[in-house]
């Protein structure tokens, strides 16, 4: 779905990104490479699969929009390094043609060298690669057109057997787009509220759906 924000367009992608068409540049938050790793490590066995699906997405996203850069607002890894970074690095070398950005979140806690032997290119927190300025945690007040991760934001649509459901969505007020959690490998947050009117877009199987307010 195309909207507009600060007067350009931006395409709401049902894998969880934003493609900006201007700069050829997929925007994602939230990908939490590593975080299976991080739980075996830990004695819970959560199997490495779901990061395998999680960058099959990722090469469909690329496969779709051919973008020149990809821009991570965040938390791309889970926590330190681990054994699953290696999957992803052997993923990354067949991704050369594609310049990977990482704006640092809260969970990005890896050696300047691991991001240097991944190919990627850390940029400050606030990050303004043209109109817009891209953030992992959203700003109360924001200075300028913000993108955002952290929140992993989601909708409750509501059925009339008291039937609900749960939809990671995008959240746009007129000064912030805030991202969907790109990996499926995390929880949704339905109770973020915004301090100025929003609109939700609710990602369903392979559409996005616009709703009217956070519920239906």
């Amino acid at each position: 779905m195309e909207i507009f924000c600060n007067r350009e367009s931006l395409i709401l992608s049902a894998d969880r990104v934003v493609y900006w068409p201007a700069k050829r540049a997929v925007i994602l938050a939230d990908m939490h490479l590593g975080k299976t790793g991080y739980f075996r490590e830990r004695g819970i066995p959560i199997p490495s699969t779901v990061m395998h699906d999680d960058l099959q997405r990722l090469s469909r996203v690329i496969d779709t929009f051919q973008p020149e850069k990809m821009i991570i607002a965040g938390d791309m890894f889970h926590h330190n390094y681990n054994a699953d970074i290696d999957i992803f690095k052997y993923w990354r070398r067949q991704q050369t043609h594609t310049e990977f950005i990482l704006v640092p979140g809260n969970h990005d806690k890896m050696l300047p060298i691991d991001y240097e032997k991944l190919d990627i290119r850390l940029a400050p927190e606030l990050f303004s690669p043209g109109f817009f300025a891209i953030r992992h945690e959203p700003s109360a007040q924001p200075a300028q057109f913000e993108i955002n991760g952290h929140l992993h934001p989601g909708c409750v649509i509501k059925g009339r057997a008291r039937q609900a459901l749960r939809l990671p969505c995008f959240v746009v007020t007129s000064s912030q787009v805030i991202l969907p959690a790109f990996s499926l490998f995390t929880g949704l947050f339905t109770g973020f509220k915004t301090g100025s009117p929003a609109s939700y877009y609710a990602i369903a199987n392979d559409m996005v759906v616009k709703l009217n307010g956070g519920e239906d």
